[in-house]
């Protein structure tokens, strides 16, 4: 994968991490992004010892302006962009009664908005052959009490992915949902209640199943995955 160009989205800790450093150890050149510089910082030495090429910027997916300057300079790179990943997150819990109607926006505006504009504004760099990965979660199926914004926010981005493959098929362009279970996340920190992670999916599980997917014979599209702990939801 040296000339291929894989962009991640939220790549500072847990799936995109591991996304990340899996094409790293490919060869890939991966263009990755998060709001915590920090983290983006460790993520690229990381990379970069992997054997990777890297290029990490700060960008809010939900910044239309940041989203277009970032993508920009990906596809400054070869040309063209081969993956991309659409895996930035927030999660919200609340009952809906006292939900936030600026935490509502965070997470829809985040975990759907977003999406939406690093696939605008990648599609017109990608050609037959590339991949957009989302990662849609389970809930994008399943309602869980407390976690309604998250849960609208998956749904959408599950109906957008779906209708998205319809809509490039022609093109040669694969689209593939990614619904995980529970996964050992730090996520889960800034939550309230307790968890536990211990019994959760890793995120290496995750990144190797995009890999995978990626890596399949060029005649074939996976087009949904669900991925749970092996003792379900908790």
């Amino acid at each position: 994968m040296k000339d291929h160009v894989v962009v991640v989205t939220g790549a500072g800790r847990g799936i995109g991490r591991e996304t990340a450093l899996r094409f790293a150890k490919r060869a890939a050149t991966v263009v990755i992004c998060s709001r915590t510089p920090d983290e983006l910082s460790r993520v690229r030495t990381e990379i970069l010892a992997a054997g990777g090429a890297a290029l990490a910027e700060r960008c809010d997916v939900g910044n239309a302006a940041e989203v277009e300057s970032f993508i920009v300079k990906a596809s400054e790179i070869t040309g063209t962009i081969n993956v991309v990943v659409n895996n930035a997150g927030v999660a919200y819990t609340n009952p809906v009664t006292s939900t936030d109607i600026n935490k509502w926006e965070e997470v829809i505006r985040t975990n759907l908005t977003g999406a939406f504009l690093v696939t605008k504004s990648a599609l017109p760099h990608m050609r037959s052959g590339s991949h957009i990965f989302n990662l849609c979660s389970i809930a994008a199926k399943t309602g869980f009490a407390n976690w309604a914004a998250y849960c609208a926010s998956k749904w959408g981005l599950l109906g957008f992915t779906n209708a998205l493959r319809e809509e490039i098929r022609s093109s040669g362009i694969k689209v593939t949902s990614i619904l995980p279970g529970p996964t050992d996340t730090p996520i889960w920190g800034a939550l309230e209640g307790e968890w536990d992670t211990s019994a959760m999916t890793a995120p290496g599980v995750i990144a190797d199943m995009i890999l995978n997917i990626y890596t399949q014979p060029p005649e074939s599209m996976t087009e949904e995955v669900v991925i749970m702990p092996q003792g379900g939801v908790m």
